[in-house]
């Protein structure tokens, strides 16, 4: 879609407001010229060239009324755009974040973090920037097209004369927009790079801190803001250079007009109330003159903002990303009733799920699976061998072939229907946020006190949260920093709990727990009946032991399935697998 068909689509968000903005601002770009004109009479009738001096105090007058009342209209402009403004571009934000986060289907977001925070920050606020020109144009218009209807009224040669200086700005800065567009995407690039290295840096600063790494860490970051630096002062300075280039053709310009008049000041078709219209226009003519170079620019930036923000959104249609629908503001409940469903878990089947990499590979090939009611069911295998990869496919988190049931219903939409309180899902590498243990584990949903202490006993968490230095109101860090390994895990297996979801999918959530640990962790889900069921994907004896049900993953493939006896007898890989867990017996 064009800039300008995003500018329509977006001008629909509150129409009325828009165009009230509009007209107000076309009253103060426009009015300007009226100024002009009534300090040309004020100075022919203070030096004698209007019919009766007297007459100097009547547009006196005129202009006082008008500045007052454009200070007014500047007031009630300011407070009705910038509410606009911060309305509309919420909006935007908004609707990147909702197709992200609800729309059905399965997504892969490719880009960096901080390409993803400068889309959301810049590329947003360049798409309103030229929104923004488009409420001040009326009035850039009115007073472009006034003031040369005034001029040539006094002297059509003269004005077209003076049109030189003002169309060669408009001229230059229409052949600088490409290398102003290039210089705006290096700097911007720039600025992703710096943004994404802090949030990674903070992420990893434990294994930046045992690694001893830290100067190298941070001569990395220097070179990055060095860089930064240098294309931010490349696009400021080109920027700075163009603006003092209009400047100084309306000094030109001004400067043509004194020489032109020099003889003829006093002579009665050109009076002294005459030049001085001339020379109140022109530096704001030449103003708006570039700013007309300017939206070209902008025309450009908007263009390229919004591709990049379309690339973010992955398969947003546009009208999902321009929705206008109004965004109501009320006050915000601290947390979200949690969903109801009518469809209690009893079966899960999976028919020839298949899954092809970006590049081609594969990664699931025909994969059949079962998970019923009351049912501990592990999925393990060799490192690659597609075990997590059928989780994520089962949930929608990577677009799958195949047929996936839910109680013999077909689910079309894994990534919209596999959600608490059917399932609850915990990674591989849990993620927490930088807040409380109990908001962590609550997640944003309504959990009662007591409900937030069982979810905490069901992961064998409670004792940890006793030594923590303020328990559940503990400040865990950025992604969990403050924990060790196990308590990530047990902090995600809680959150989980919390859902009372019929059926919990882990992957490889026992990793980082003791042998002690993880059996007490799996037992508890099924004798406090807070699961109708559980996927797992591990290699560990504990879970293996509990299963009813394993299914022996290799290559994208099932190699085998059964109880633990049955694989092991059946399966080779089985067996290799069992031999190598034995070392846990000791623990």
């Amino acid at each position: 879609m064009s800039a300008f068909r995003i500018v329509i689509e977006l001008m629909r968000y509150r129409p009325r407001r828009f165009a009230l903005s509009a007209l107000l601002w076309s009253i103060m770009h426009g009015s300007p010229v009226i100024f002009g004109y009534l300090i040309g009479r004020i100075f022919d009738a203070l030096t004698g060239d209007a019919p009766i001096a007297s007459n100097a105090w009547i547009p006196v007058a005129i202009f006082a009324a008008i500045a007052l009342g454009r200070n007014v209209v500047l007031w009630i402009g300011e407070i009705l755009w910038i509410d606009y403004w911060l309305e509309q571009s919420l909006q935007l934000r908004r609707n990147m974040l909702r197709w992200l986060l609800e729309a059905p289907g399965s997504r892969v977001i490719e880009q960096s973090t901080g390409r993803a925070i400068s889309t959301f920050r810049d590329d947003v606020d360049d798409v309103m920037e030229y929104l923004e020109s488009y409420v001040d144009g009326g009035g850039f218009v009115l007073f472009g097209l006034g003031s040369l209807g005034v001029m040539a009224s006094i002297d059509v040669g003269l004005t077209l004369v003076l049109l030189v200086p003002l169309l060669s700005t408009l001229a230059l800065t229409q052949a600088l927009v490409p290398e102003i567009r290039k210089r705006r995407r290096e700097m911007r690039t720039a600025t992703e790079a710096v943004t994404g290295y802090v949030g990674e840096l903070f992420g990893g600063v434990q294994s930046v801190k045992l690694a001893g790494a830290g100067d190298t860490m941070l001569a990395h970051f220097r070179d990055l803001n060095e860089y930064r630096r240098h294309r931010a002062l490349r696009d400021v300075f080109l920027t700075e250079a163009l603006r003092s280039i209009n400047h100084n053709m309306a000094s030109i310009a001004v400067a043509i007009t004194l020489i032109a008049v020099a003889a003829r000041v006093g002579s009665p078709d050109f009076t002294i109330g005459d030049l001085t219209v001339f020379l109140t226009y022109l530096p704001r003519l030449a103003g708006h003159m570039a700013w007309i170079g300017n939206i070209f620019a902008q025309h450009r930036r908007a263009g390229v903002a919004f591709e990049r923000i379309e690339k973010t959104t992955v398969d947003a249609p546009t009208a999902a990303i321009l929705d206008q629908t109004l965004l109501e503001f009320s006050a915000l409940s601290p947390a979200v009733e949690p969903r109801m469903i009518d469809d209690r878990f009893e079966r899960l089947q999976i028919r020839d799920l298949g899954y092809v990499h970006p590049d081609g590979v594969h990664g699931l090939g025909g994969v059949d699976l079962e998970v019923e009611r009351g049912e501990f069911v592990v999925l393990t295998g060799k490192i690659g061998s597609g075990k997590s990869l059928v989780l994520r496919g089962l949930l929608g988190l990577v677009p799958t072939t195949g047929e996936i049931s839910w109680n013999g219903r077909i689910v079309e939409d894994p990534a919209s229907f596999f959600i608490p309180p059917r399932t609850a899902y915990t990674p591989q590498v849990p993620r927490l946020f930088s807040d409380t243990l109990a908001n962590n584990i609550s997640f944003g949903r309504r959990v009662t006190g007591h409900d937030l202490m069982r979810a905490a006993r069901l992961a064998v968490l409670e004792d940890d949260i006793d030594r923590l230095e303020r328990g559940y109101d503990t400040m865990v860090g950025a992604r969990g920093v403050k924990l060790s390994g196990g308590q990530m895990q047990r902090s995600a297996a809680a959150r989980m709990f919390a859902t009372r979801a019929d059926l919990l999918v882990f992957d490889d959530l026992s990793s980082a727990l003791d042998v002690e640990t993880e059996a007490r962790l799996w037992n508890g889900i099924f004798d406090s009946g807070s699961a109708a069921a559980a996927l797992v994907v591990s290699h560990r004896r504990p879970a293996l032991r509990r299963a009813d049900r394993i299914y022996v993953m290799d290559g994208g493939t099932v190699a085998a399935v059964g109880t633990l006896d049955e694989v092991l007898e059946a399966s080779a890989l089985m067996r290799e697998l069992w031999t190598a867990g034995q070392p846990e017996e000791t623990r």
